[in-house]
């Protein structure tokens, strides 16, 4: 691997979103200089308005130039417009004042994907670690370093989820079909439209802000559930399941799960 193909991902974002690319850099384990010879290149993409056309070119060539470097592949890097960014990092800090206990629950322990909270903690993560060939265009950038700074000063969190990999979904539950949904679609055509793919707005945009208003109680929920590699079934039995609950991407009434 060569830094010649971590500026190549920047590059191709260059050329596929031309005056719309806000700021774009490389983060992860390149960044860190941690990477092993075939990791993926985790690209940090900001646009200044949404552009699903763009962004499923942008999708196809980077995964294109892994192959070709001979690199793993298996998502498309974080590709956010600046309103969808703003929403989620909201949300996101919301989620955790409201429910600290999300912390040692499935939604982050192991690393649920269908979490709100998990992305949006990904995503600070990107903001906060090293960078590289970073582009800013808009500066932007030192804003939002600042503000996942301040994020994490008030809520550390661990990098190593305790439940990873050790997911467990209710079985015929909405989340687990959600879930079977998104993973049959990784060696189909449509590996990008899931959370972790492009057009991200449709999951993590202005749906969320309606959704913000479940999280509020008299009382922040400290006490996590009793099995932190499930991922919270959405109930309306109790306040704690409730606001667990709402962040889970199975309340979205605009998942294409079925189309």
């Amino acid at each position: 691997m060569t830094l010649t193909t971590t500026a190549r991902s920047v590059q191709l974002a260059r050329q596929h979103f031309g005056a719309n690319l806000a700021v774009a850099f490389v983060g992860g384990s390149y960044a860190r200089q941690a990477a092993k010879p075939t990791s993926d290149i985790d690209i940090f993409v900001l646009l200044k308005h949404c552009d699903r056309a763009a962004e499923t070119a942008f999708a196809l060539a980077l995964r294109a130039l892994h192959h070709d470097a001979g690199l793993d592949f298996d998502h498309c890097g974080e590709v956010f417009d600046i309103a969808s960014l703003d929403i989620l990092l909201t949300f996101t800090e919301r989620a955790i004042e409201v429910v600290p206990a999300i912390q040692r629950s499935a939604c982050y322990q192991a690393d649920c994907p269908l979490s709100v909270f998990r992305k949006g903690d990904v995503v600070f993560k990107f903001l906060e670690d090293p960078k590289l060939h970073v582009l800013d265009r808009v500066e932007a950038l030192p804003a939002l370093e600042k503000r996942a700074s301040a994020y994490f000063a008030q809520w550390p969190m661990p990098r190593v989820q305790e439940h990873k990999k050790r997911l467990t979904l209710p079985e015929r539950s909405e989340q687990a079909s959600i879930a079977q949904t998104w993973a049959q679609r990784e060696a189909t055509p449509r590996w990008i439209d899931t959370p972790v793919g492009i057009g991200l707005e449709r999951w993590f945009g202005a749906g969320l802000i309606e959704r913000a208003g479940r999280l509020d109680t008299e009382a922040p929920v400290t006490t996590p559930p009793v099995k932190p590699h499930m991922c919270p079934i959405p109930s309306s039995e109790g306040t704690a399941r409730r606001v667990f609950a709402a962040q889970c991407l199975a309340f979205s009434t605009s998942l294409e799960t079925s189309s």
